[in-house]
């Protein structure tokens, strides 16, 4: 392309200059043929200059496309690099968020359990508390049917005991021995919270009486519970506080 405008260039220029000889030698002047000579080489170096522009605009253009792609290229390489990154970062703190939740769900769960527990405990202690309420009513009816019955009374006596009513279970305690002389297990249940109340003399009394009874009755094991306690009782009483953590072992194992 580039060596055809140069070539209509140049005979432009040979008609121009040809052109200019003949009109030197006849003397004629020639202006149109001259005039319509120089246009043409004048448009063939403008079309020359024109293409080589837009050659180079093209060639511009191009190194521009090339370089905005590379940029692209790297762009999309780095987002791609940083979306792996936010997504790898996801997915740890949602692993996170799981095991927390997790844990606040099994604090939330232990917690719920240990306040089901304390409440049936409380439910159980309630229904306890009224169990014994009823009992007490229960035995205070049929007492007035029956006021010599020794076993009423003795269970009445149980029953205040449940409910805390210490006065009031030795009481009925003492009611069931008055009708029963030989009611071993009313003779240790009182030595028991005569025990509690401070009382030791009487413990030991109480429970030298209930082993007495025991062996008479041949409830040999009943026998050595109450003659054991007794013996860590009479210890206390002559001791001092030498045999304290026996006397509390032997209190839980009869009361």
């Amino acid at each position: 392309m580039d060596k055809q405008v140069d070539v209509l260039g140049y005979v432009g220029l040979g008609v121009t200059a040809v052109g200019a000889i003949a009109s030197a030698i006849t003397g004629q002047v020639l202006p149109l043929s001259i005039g319509s000579t120089i246009g043409v080489g004048c448009n063939v170096f403008s079309r020359k200059q024109s293409e080589e522009r837009l050659i180079d605009e093209f060639n511009n253009q191009q190194q521009r496309l090339e370089t905005l792609q590379n940029t692209v290229e790297v762009n999309h390489g780095e987002l791609k690099e940083s979306l792996v990154m936010s997504k790898a970062d996801f997915g740890n703190q949602v692993e996170d968020l799981k095991v927390k939740l997790n844990d606040r769900l099994t604090n939330a769960k232990d917690g719920l359990e240990g306040e089901i527990a304390r409440l049936s405990g409380q439910a159980q202690e309630i229904k306890d508390i009224v169990s014994n309420l009823r009992q007490v009513e229960i035995l205070s009816q049929e007492l007035r049917v029956k006021p010599d019955s020794a076993s009423f009374f003795y269970e009445r006596g149980n029953s205040h005991s449940k409910l805390g009513n210490i006065s009031g279970a030795i009481a009925d305690y003492t009611e069931a021995i008055n009708k029963n002389q030989d009611y071993a297990q009313a003779y240790h249940k009182r030595g028991v919270l005569y025990l509690d109340s401070g009382a030791k003399q009487k413990a030991v009394d109480d429970l030298r009486k209930a082993s007495l009874l025991y062996f008479e009755q041949g409830d040999i094991d009943s026998y050595h519970q109450a003659r054991e306690m007794s013996k860590n009782v009479h210890e206390l009483h002559h001791n001092g506080n030498g045999a304290k953590k026996e006397l509390v072992v032997g209190a839980e194992l009869f009361s």
